[in-house]
């Protein structure tokens, strides 16, 4: 499967829950019209998660045979559809470095409970600007803070990372793009209290810890949300 996201910010003066029942309601059966696209999730921020406020307003994940499916999608007139329709809801400039191709990665294989979480996030400038240390610190963030750290965190249901494998521009792949974030995690949880009682828990502050050593912590801290998920065409198992 290849897989992309484009995290999302809503156009300033709109209201937001409008917005997002634009996304849902219109934007989202556009793009599931798409022939190429196997799989579409909305995941829409409904609460930050240790900021003040929400970075972002959600992000669309879309699933595809394989990359000439994702390119042979953006000749169509579904795609086009949705480009137009894109304008009357999202900043479209905002896309620019947010939008990418992703390796998913399965850390806890488990049931996904209807409390959704994310964080989005950035490794430490100075990992970033070595392409070495940037492979090391992916290789890192699946093998020790999820495989560890992550799993060893009581009541999490569900936990995936999407690690960022190249930037998406308006025409597909962008070889020359730079992305501001390097991937994001999601965990579900079976509701609210199992949510707090594992982000309460000695493990998670262990895990915690651990991401201080290799990403920038106040930018996660900005770009975590409670979600509402929004399928609208479920992805292949």
């Amino acid at each position: 499967m290849y897989k992309v996201v484009w995290l999302c910010r809503f156009r300033e003066g709109l209201d937001r829950e409008e917005a997002r029942r634009h996304w849902r309601d219109v934007h989202g059966p556009i793009g599931g019209s798409v022939p190429q696209v196997v799989g579409y999730v909305q995941s829409h921020a409904v609460e930050p998660l240790g900021a003040s406020e929400l970075g972002f307003d959600g992000y669309s994940c879309c699933w595809f045979a394989d990359e000439d499916g994702y390119l042979a999608s953006q000749r169509t007139p579904e795609w086009a559809e949705l480009g137009v329709d894109g304008e009357h809801v999202f900043d479209m400039a905002w896309f620019a470095g947010r939008s990418a191709a992703l390796d998913e990665r399965t850390i806890v294989e488990g049931p996904a409970g209807p409390f959704k979480t994310v964080w989005v996030v950035r490794f430490r400038e100075e990992i970033r600007s070595d392409p070495a240390r940037a492979r090391e610190a992916h290789e890192y963030w699946i093998r020790e803070h999820g495989g560890r750290y992550g799993t060893a965190v009581p009541g999490i249901g569900r936990y995936l990372q999407n690690h960022c494998v190249a930037p998406l521009g308006a025409a597909g792949p962008d070889p020359g793009g730079e992305l501001e974030f390097d991937g994001f995690s999601e965990c579900w949880f079976a509701d609210r209290t199992a949510y707090e009682r594992a982000t309460g828990s000695p493990e998670w502050a262990e895990m915690g810890a651990d991401a201080q050593t290799f990403c920038d912590v106040d930018y996660i801290g900005r770009m975590g949300a409670v979600l509402e998920e929004h399928v609208v065409k479920a992805p292949p198992a």
